[in-house]
């Protein structure tokens, strides 16, 4: 009776010992893979810090594309005499620049959303933040570079008739430079006290502000990521 006792009692304490063996070896792995994923997280906000200073640039960029158009916008309708060539330059610019758009990079963005890392951000208002670059402005965006899109293609096609130009096509660093030269031209005497010209002008300035505030809260919105991103590393 000891004897079946005591082989018991052994086979008790080999089961306790391969179950705690088991238990620890399952706390060890999800140990070693939260540690992975919180290593990932942390890798891919490291790149979403570059990808996002990389946009600030670039939003720069639009913006000054921007507000040349503005520039455009405005020679057009001030007073005053105007050469042809200038005329043709600005029309040109102002068809060019009130469609060019600001497209943030996404990718690090995704791979946040798909590797499960987001949900291990700590900070609640970085994910709100984020989510509101990727999200939320990005849907209002959208909307906007479509009807912008279109804006630009009736309005190219309004003036077939009343102004007609060549450019010259400059490449810089595998693109194109938008700042492109008219070398040939011919414009209509009456476009600039032509309605449907001016109404067309007048709204082409409309949107580019409203795109310009769009882009304002982008940068806002950027500038808070990185100022919370900037803090969590120090």
């Amino acid at each position: 009776m000891k004897n079946q006792k005591n082989t018991l009692l052994k086979y008790v304490f080999e089961f306790i010992v391969v179950f705690l063996g088991l238990l620890l070896s399952l706390a060890i792995d999800n140990y070693n893979k939260k540690a992975e994923k919180l290593k990932k997280k942390n890798t891919l906000l490291i790149e979403l810090e570059e990808s996002i200073t990389n946009d600030v640039i670039q939003l720069g960029i639009v913006n000054k594309s921007l507000d040349q158009a503005i520039e455009s916008v405005k020679f057009i309708l001030e007073d005053g005499k105007k050469s042809d060539s200038l005329i043709a330059y600005h029309v040109s610019n102002i068809s060019a620049k009130t469609a060019i758009s600001f497209f943030p990079q996404k990718g690090i963005y995704s791979q946040l959303i798909n590797s499960n890392s987001f949900e291990l951000i700590d900070n609640s208002k970085l994910r709100s933040r984020i989510i509101d670059l990727y999200e939320h402005l990005e849907d209002r965006k959208d909307a906007a570079d479509l009807k912008n899109d279109f804006f630009v293609e009736s309005f190219d096609k309004s003036i077939v008739n009343k102004i007609r130009y060549r450019i010259q096509i400059v490449e810089v660093d595998n693109s194109v430079d938008l700042n492109t030269k008219i070398i040939n031209y011919e414009v209509d005497q009456n476009i600039l006290s032509d309605k449907v010209f001016i109404g067309y002008i007048t709204n082409a300035e409309k949107r580019i502000y409203f795109y310009k505030e769009l882009l304002k809260k982008y940068k806002n919105v950027m500038s808070e990521i990185l100022l919370i991103l900037n803090k969590e590393k120090n």
